[in-house]
């Protein structure tokens, strides 16, 4: 039964072309790097914050530096919550633009074939089109679905960087 799933699957990229292979590596890190900005989120960044409240409440501050180490933690905060944000931002620029290589790779098949054997052989033409429109389609999802996701978690660390000037404005 899993034979047939992975032949279809292998037979999808092999229609694809060599570029769809590099969608899929683009599209794997892009979700490895999101699952992981996930998971520090709702499990590093807890034990951060709770390590940084029990170190504020065992020291006192004087009053003239309380704005100045609340604005610091804020943004030592922000920065470990947006830590490799822009990467992921550029992978999903990334992905239609490799799903375009796809296009071009593929009608430079449909034009070679059309130059080897005339204008009159419509599947080898309709080869190098599939070639070129499954990259493109391939890229396109995998940059939707990460905008869709990278956003969310955008949303996310405004809300803990938010929640967490709250808390220290109690404590400080």
């Amino acid at each position: 039964m899993i034979d047939i799933y992975i032949d279809n699957l292998l037979g999808f990229f092999t229609k694809g072309g060599f570029v769809l292979y590099i969608v899929f590596a683009i599209a794997l890190f892009l979700w490895a790097l999101l699952i992981e900005r996930y998971m520090y989120i709702s499990i590093e960044y807890k034990k951060f914050k709770k390590s940084l409240f029990e170190d504020l409440k065992k020291n006192q501050y004087e009053k003239k530096f309380k704005e100045e180490i609340k604005r610091y933690l804020i943004e030592d905060s922000n920065m470990k919550l947006k830590k490799g944000l822009s990467f992921i931002k550029t992978l999903i620029i990334v992905c239609p633009l490799v799903g375009l290589l796809g296009t071009v790779t593929g009608m430079i098949e449909v034009f070679d074939v059309m130059a080897i054997n005339g204008t009159s052989n419509v599947k080898s033409m309709a080869n190098g089109v599939s070639m070129a429109t499954i990259p493109t389609m391939a890229g396109m999802i995998v940059a939707l679905s990460g905008i869709l996701f990278e956003k969310k978690l955008e949303l996310s660390i405004k809300y803990h960087t938010d929640k967490l000037y709250l808390e220290i404005s109690k404590v400080l």
